[in-house]
């Protein structure tokens, strides 16, 4: 998936949205105002309209950039370390992070309901799907401990939480600090900076695909790849 791809179903789900309000004017909110003339009909029928010209808009805004976009390529090194990340409300995962060329390189999600009772884990689960590498990674955090498996449910890291803003790796040497506000957020590992989260301070170039407000994310590109998944979760925390 792409950034493309994203744009093209946003406005689908946009289209569906504004089709199913126009249904919902037309067949209860018109003949409800012409029988009763009270306030409650006419108010309803009045937020109507408010979520109709809202999705309308959206679905154009989407479309236009699904249009106007070529097909992302992959032309630098840069996209390896620098992400764009979408929430995304028509995909099983809630999130995805971008590179700067428009590809999709991680898809994230928390585990909820069902499948969450049946693991009987404590505390939130996530999951991080690196596309490149084609690896689904699982994030467990509670109040004691972060805990990342493979692909086979095999445990890679481990690590006692001290507070909500450090941890200890269990090999006794690695530290980790995480300081968050809202979408700001900077991850750290003994002392240095391997994940930053910022917003309103994107190129120009970016701005292409992009919109200005999108939440961007700078990984080092030394850390472990496991270490990528543990600062996506802690994001989305």
């Amino acid at each position: 998936m792409n950034i493309k791809d994203y744009y093209t179903g946003m406005s689908r789900l946009y289209s569906h949205q504004t089709i199913l309000s126009t249904i919902v004017f037309i067949i209860v909110i018109l003949p409800s105002i012409k029988v009763t003339q009270f306030f409650p009909a006419i108010g309803a029928g009045i937020f109507v309209l408010i979520l109709m010209m809202n999705f309308f808009l959206k679905y154009l805004y989407f479309s236009f950039k699904s249009n106007s976009l070529p097909s992302p390529k992959i032309l630098n090194q840069q996209s390896s370390t620098l992400f764009m990340i979408m929430p995304t409300p028509v995909s099983t995962y809630n999130w995805k992070l971008y590179t700067g060329n428009g590809l999709c390189r991680y898809s994230a999600m928390e585990v909820k309901g069902k499948e969450k009772k049946i693991n009987k884990q404590p505390g939130k689960i996530f999951r991080v799907m690196d596309h490149e590498k084609n690896v689904l990674w699982t994030i467990h955090i509670d109040k004691q401990a972060i805990k990342v498996f493979s692909n086979d449910q095999s445990l890679v890291f481990n690590a006692a939480k001290i507070d909500k803003k450090e941890f200890w790796a269990n090999n006794g040497r690695d530290r980790y600090q995480i300081n968050k506000i809202a979408y700001h957020c900077v991850v750290k590992k003994n002392g240095r900076k391997i994940m930053s989260v910022s917003q309103g301070i994107m190129p120009l170039r970016l701005q292409k695909l992009f919109s200005s407000s999108t939440p961007m994310v700078i990984l080092d590109s030394n850390i472990k790849e496991y270490e990528r998944t543990i600062c996506l979760a802690i994001f989305l925390l």
